[in-house]
This record gives structure tokens, C-alpha cells and sequence, in this order.
């Protein structure tokens, strides 16, 4: 994602605190920060990350449970400018 910050420590602050207002416990770990353009006082970043965490859902099968965690996901993020986060499934 891209955006517009004060730094690099502001990068990483705003990440975590809007990803864990959409998805509550959370872990979010920045993996790489560049800046785009010239340095200013307030800084455009590129920013790639990855958010770890568990969802509890009921589903009837382990496939309709990842199906329905997916859905839950997409829905706490829609309209938030992390909506398109990719997401990976774990074994």
C-alpha cells in the first residue's frame, strides 16, 4: 500500500494501529518501507506487510470455515485502505 507519513517509525505506527482497529489481536509485521519522491516533511511511503492472526468462525467442514474466516476478513477491512490486502491461507 502506499502512504503519506512523517517518517519511517510513523510508517510503521499507522500500519499496525489501522490494521488492528479492523482485525483486534492482530500481529502486523512491516516487511519493507520505501520512500516515493523527494524527501519532504511529509513523505509518501510504499509499504509491504504481513498480518498474522486467528479467526473464529463456526463452519460445518475446515473448507467452509477458511470460506467463511475469507468473507469475515474482507468485511472488517471493506472501505478501509487496507481492503486489498491479499490473503494467504496456512495449512
Amino acid at each position: 500500500m502506499e502512504l503519506a507519513a512523517y517518517g519511517l517509525g510513523d510508517v510503521e505506527h499507522q500500519v499496525e494501529k489501522e490494521v488492528r482497529g479492523a482485525w483486534e489481536g492482530a500481529a502486523v509485521e512491516v516487511l519493507e518501507v520505501t520512500r516515493l519522491g523527494e524527501a519532504r516533511i511529509v513523505e509518501e511511503f510504499a509499504v509491504r506487510y504481513r498480518v498474522s492472526g486467528v479467526v473464529e468462525v463456526e463452519a460445518e467442514s475446515p473448507a467452509a470455515a477458511r470460506k467463511q474466516a475469507l468473507r469475515e476478513l474482507r468485511r472488517r477491512f471493506d472501505g478501509t485502505r487496507h481492503a486489498r490486502i491479499e490473503w494467504e491461507k496456512e495449512a
